[in-house]
């Protein structure tokens, strides 16, 4: 419960500074250029009629403004993703090894029972989706959007088919096991690729929002040099 509670409220706010940067900034800003709209630099559109719409409409002023009214939804868009990866890291942070431990049993089981031969192995990653997994590990885990969010953040990042390569090589190598039987081998790999995968999880990144407010601001100030 109590990771729960810090999960929903690092998405919650997330949520609400992509709100306020729609708002203020995103709106703010496309305000603030639709009022520009009168001065001199936007003398096509003083034509009139038909001309001077279509004069307007190839105009880069408005590309620009078109551009600026984008970035409203961006914004909201950019804060949910990014509640979303703040979700997960408060998941990660306090049950992090469990998750590991347990879904890379859950994978390791689905890929012993299956058949030594490569076209069934390499079907392997098809049968692993989040939908299947949450179900199989629900009994342990619990059943909850932060603990789906981890395992398609996993899923996402591992590189299954190489890794099944990887094993059946083995396998050919040392002599395969028996259909079924664990291999302890297997279940270290995993473990350590998922504890990798889910490591990147917990290290915060702001980039997304850096290069969004940059770029936001490059085209702010192109639209007051072409409506000055």
């Amino acid at each position: 419960m109590r990771t729960g509670l810090k999960a929903g409220a690092a998405y919650a706010s997330s949520v609400v500074v992509g709100g306020l940067l729609a708002l203020l900034c995103g709106g703010g800003a496309f305000a603030w250029y639709l009022s520009r709209f009168n001065g001199p630099g936007m003398s096509a559109g003083h034509a009139g009629g038909i001309g001077g719409v279509l004069a307007m409409l190839a105009s880069p002023p408005l590309l620009v403004a078109m551009l600026l009214m984008l970035y409203i939804p961006l914004y909201l868009v950019i804060g949910v993703k990014q509640g979303h990866a703040g979700a997960l890291q408060q998941v990660v942070r306090a049950h992090g090894h469990t998750i590991s431990q347990r879904l890379a049993s859950a994978i390791a089981g689905r890929i012993e029972a299956m058949p030594r031969t490569h076209g069934a192995l390499q079907r392997v990653p098809d049968w692993l989706t989040v939908e299947t997994l949450s179900r199989q590990l629900e009994p342990v885990l619990g059943e909850s959007k932060a603990v789906r969010l981890a395992i398609g953040f996993v899923l996402a990042r591992l590189p299954l088919s190489d890794m099944v390569a990887h094993w059946q090589q083995t396998q050919g190598e040392f002599g395969a096991a028996a259909a079924g039987a664990e291999d302890a081998a297997l279940r270290t790999m995993l473990n350590q690729r998922i504890g990798d995968a889910l490591e990147d999880a917990t290290t915060p990144s702001h980039k997304i929002w850096w290069i969004a407010v940059g770029v936001h601001a490059v085209l702010v100030a192109a639209g007051f040099h072409l409506t000055r």
